[in-house]
C-alpha cells in the first residue's frame, strides 16, 4: 500500500509560456472529453488509439503530457456519467480552469534547492524556483519520499510524493469515535477495564459560525458592488477553510500519537449524509459545513504512514440502540439515552461510540482476540479527554503560563 501526501507551492509565475501551456492543455482536455463522449469511451487505451494520432500532430508540445490529459478527461467524464445514472441534470463537461497534469517522468525536480524544470516541446522548457520551507525540505530530504505527478495551476505548483507505507501492526485495544460536530466521542477497550473517551475539536464549530456571520455582513455591506464582495468573500473562507484545518491537523495528529503508543486500533463510522431530509435550512447548513470527511481523512492517511490500523463501520443506529441488551428507541433521542428495557442510561454520543465498538468486533475477528468488551462497567465512569491521557502518559507537554516565573521571582530576593 502506498501512502500519498501533496506539497503545496504558491508561486506567482509570470512565464507566457507556461501560460500558453496551461492553455494548451486545457484545450487538449476537452477535446478528448468530445473525442470520448463521441465514441463512448471509458478507458484510456481505447482514447489513446482514437485520438493521440490527431491531437499530437495538431497540439505541438511534449508528448506526455497528452497522455495526462486523457486522465483528466475520463475522470470528467467519470463524474459526468454518474451525475446521469442518478438521473440528476448534467450538461456536457468542460474544463474551464486552467491547468497542467504532468506524471513524474515529465519533469525534473531538485529536491535540494528547490528548483523545477517544467519542459514545453522538445529541449524547450521554463525553469521556476520554488519557495520551500522547513516542512517541505524535511520530506523532500527523505529519500523514502518518491515524487509523483505535477499540478500546475495559475500561482500554485503542485507536487505529489508517495511512500510505501508500513504494515498495520496488530492492535492490542480498540478506540472506537463517534463524530460530532464539536468532538470525537467514544470508548478505550483493552485487555484492562475500558474508558470513556472524548477528543474536543479545538473549537472548528465556533470558528465556522464566526466566520459565517463575518462573511454575512460582508455580503450586506458590499451587495452593490458584487466584484468586491467577492474579493472579500473569498479571503473569508480562505481564513475559515486555514484556521479549521488547522485545529483539525492537531486533533487527529495527537490521536494517531496515542492510539501508536497503545498499539490500538481506531474504529470510524462510514459516514454519509442523504438530501435535506426534512431538516431545518439552517440545519442542512451546519451540516453541509461539518467537517466530518476531512477529520476523517486525515485520521486515515496519518494513521496509514504510521501503521495503525483503522477500521470504518456502517453507523446506522448507533445511537438509538443500548449496548447492553440491544434493544433500539425508534422515537427522537435527547442528550442522553435511556434505554426503555433494561434502564441503562448513557450520553447519547459515548453510546454510539459503544456501538460503534461492539460493531467492529462483531466484523472483525483479529480485533475480538485482543479486545474484551463489557458495556456495563462503563456505567459510572466519568468521560476523560485525550490531552488529559496524553499527559497521564507523558507524551504531552505542558505549556508554560508565567505563573511559574513570577513564582521564582518571588521567592528568590537575591534576584
Amino acid at each position: 500500500m502506498q501512502a500519498h501526501r501533496a506539497l503545496v507551492f504558491h508561486v506567482a509565475w509570470q512565464e507566457p509560456q507556461l501560460a500558453w501551456l496551461l492553455a494548451e492543455f486545457r484545450l487538449i482536455v476537452n477535446e478528448s472529453i468530445r473525442a470520448a463522449l463521441k465514441e463512448e469511451i471509458r478507458s484510456r487505451v481505447r482514447l489513446a488509439r482514437a485520438a493521440y494520432a490527431d491531437l499530437s500532430a495538431r497540439h505541438f508540445i511534449h508528448k506526455k503530457y497528452i497522455s495526462s490529459a486523457f486522465e483528466v478527461a475520463l475522470s470528467i467524464l467519470k463524474a459526468h456519467r454518474r451525475r446521469l445514472r442518478k438521473r440528476k441534470k448534467s450538461s456536457v463537461p468542460y474544463m474551464r480552469r486552467l491547468m497542467l497534469r504532468a506524471d513524474n517522468q515529465s519533469y525534473w525536480l531538485d529536491r535540494d534547492e528547490g528548483r523545477i524544470r517544467i519542459p514545453i516541446r522538445g529541449t524547450e522548457g521554463v525553469q521556476l524556483q520554488l519557495p520551500l520551507s522547513n516542512w517541505h525540505r524535511s520530506i523532500l530530504s527523505d529519500p523514502s519520499w518518491e515524487l509523483g505527478s505535477l499540478t500546475v495551476v495559475p500561482g500554485s505548483i503542485i507536487v505529489v510524493v508517495r511512500q510505501e507505507a508500513p504494515l498495520p501492526y496488530e492492535p492490542r485495544s480498540a478506540i472506537a469515535l463517534d463524530t460530532n460536530e464539536d468532538s470525537l466521542d467514544g470508548v478505550i477497550a483493552g485487555r484492562d477495564s475500558p474508558a470513556l473517551l472524548t477528543i474536543p475539536l479545538d473549537g472548528v464549530r465556533n470558528v465556522q459560525a464566526t466566520h459565517f456571520r463575518r462573511r454575512r455582513k460582508l455580503a450586506q455591506r458590499k451587495a452593490r458592488d458584487r466584484r468586491v464582495a467577492r474579493r472579500l468573500l473569498r479571503r473569508e473562507g480562505r481564513r475559515e477553510r486555514n484556521r479549521v484545518r488547522q485545529r483539525l491537523h492537531n486533533v487527529s495528529k495527537s490521536l494517531i500519537e496515542f492510539a501508536q503508543a497503545d498499539h490500538s486500533a481506531i474504529v470510524l463510522e462510514d459516514l454519509t449524509l442523504h438530501g435535506a431530509g426534512g431538516r431545518s435550512r439552517k440545519m442542512n447548513r451546519r451540516l453541509s459545513s461539518w467537517p466530518r470527511g476531512l477529520i476523517h481523512h486525515l485520521i486515515e492517511y496519518k494513521a496509514a504512514l504510521a501503521g495503525v490500523p483503522v477500521i470504518k463501520v456502517n453507523p446506522a443506529w448507533t445511537s438509538k440502540t443500548c449496548p447492553v441488551c440491544g434493544a433500539r428507541r425508534r422515537d427522537r433521542v435527547g442528550k442522553d439515552f435511556v434505554c426503555l428495557m433494561c434502564d441503562w442510561e448513557m450520553d447519547r454520543q459515548i453510546n454510539a461510540g459503544m456501538n460503534i465498538l461492539k460493531t467492529a468486533l462483531a466484523s472483525n475477528e483479529a480485533l475480538a482476540r485482543a479486545v474484551r468488551f463489557q458495556p456495563g462497567a462503563l456505567r459510572d465512569d466519568v468521560v476523560s479527554p485525550l490531552y488529559d491521557l496524553l499527559r497521564e502518559g507523558g507524551g504531552a507537554r505542558e505549556e508554560p503560563s508565567g505563573a511559574e516565573s513570577q513564582a521564582e521571582a518571588v521567592t528568590s530576593p537575591g534576584l
